[in-house]
């Protein structure tokens, strides 16, 4: 019998482990979705430890003060948001509508009646493609509440317990492989759980200030739509790159009505500030682990078939994770 090396002996239990992860996650849609937002949770509690620690809170005081924070911003967020929102979903729709129905894009061509025609044209193609996604969005969210409520339950009692307990998963884990192994994937999961970190750092950041800046200039120009768009800019944010455009087609819509000089106003705020965000995480994810943006959108529209409308969320962290397993296992027999 041959006996693999200590590196190749890691690799196989960690292909094996994952391997049986997806099986899971392919069999029960309840499972992938408590690990996805346990994950982004236990990230984002431990981000907000960190800001912690610069007021000299540290340890586990540090880790229940963030889990008191994030969990009370997100229970009063719904508090704020959901009914407002619910109230401006009408208000959204019908403008929308008065965009199509009024043409609103065609004072910009007006001089240019050819070009009109074709744009006319895409427009009749983009209205019932738009309204499709609307009926997806809220048939989803109704069809998805009561999982929407299991989910959050198991989310918040796993990510309280893998906090407070950290220290103890963190010697238990290893046992589950061989004793021979557990230093390299120690580093291992070392280095995964820092990219993992920088991405649900950087992702949760950029959507944050999006959502933010969204609403400060939807309040100037459209107040009673104001929540649902920023809303909607920071839901999609936290799909990176692709998600951009999905916030923008409402954004690009709503600026038709605002005339040449708000129309351009509008688009410069949203390319400058996306340009930025884009940069910023793009220099992130190279830092800490060198992920292609054109391997991010191919692993989206992959996993997005596979696992549905969840698999866009779970589709960049499990890229990093493939991207991971390739740097410490694959590529190192490659360059032998």
């Amino acid at each position: 019998m041959v006996r693999l090396s200590n590196r190749k002996l890691a690799a196989v239990y960690v292909a094996g482990y994952a391997v049986l992860m997806f099986v899971l996650f392919l069999l029960f849609d309840t499972i992938l979705n408590v690990f996805i937002f346990t994950l982004i949770s236990t990230l984002i509690v431990s981000l907000i430890a960190k800001f912690l620690n610069f007021f000299k809170i540290k340890g586990k005081i540090s880790i229940i003060i963030a889990i008191l924070i994030y969990f009370f911003i997100i229970v009063y967020g719904i508090i704020l948001t959901v009914p407002a929102a619910t109230k401006q979903i009408g208000n959204f729709v019908t403008t929308l509508n008065k965009v199509f129905d009024s043409q609103a894009w065609a004072e910009y061509f007006s001089n240019n009646p050819e070009l009109l025609e074709s744009v006319n044209s895409v427009m009749a193609w983009v209205k019932p493609k738009l309204n499709e996604l609307m009926n997806f969005v809220l048939d989803t969210v109704a069809k998805g509440t009561p999982t929407f409520f299991t989910t959050m339950f198991y989310t918040i009692i796993l990510t309280i317990y893998i906090l407070l307990y950290s220290g103890w998963l963190k010697k238990s884990l290893p046992n589950l492989f061989p004793r021979r192994t557990r230093k390299i994937l120690s580093d291992f999961m070392e280095k995964l759980y820092l990219a993992l970190s920088s991405f649900v750092d950087v992702i949760v950041i950029n959507a944050v200030i999006t959502a933010l800046a969204f609403y400060l200039v939807s309040s100037v120009y459209f107040p009673d739509s104001a929540i649902i768009l920023s809303f909607w800019a920071g839901v999609t944010n936290l799909i990176p790159i692709v998600g951009v455009f999905f916030e923008y087609i409402p954004v690009f819509l709503f600026s038709l009505t605002l005339g040449l000089k708000g129309f351009i106003l509008m688009n410069v705020f949203v390319v400058m500030i996306h340009l930025g965000l884009f940069i910023i995480f793009v220099n992130v994810m190279k830092l800490h682990l060198n992920v292609n943006p054109v391997l991010m959108i191919v692993s989206i529209i992959v996993v997005n078939q596979i696992f549905g409308l969840v698999g866009a969320f779970f589709a960049v962290p499990l890229l990093i994770f493939v991207a991971a397993f390739w740097e410490e296992f694959v590529k190192p027999e490659f360059e032998r």
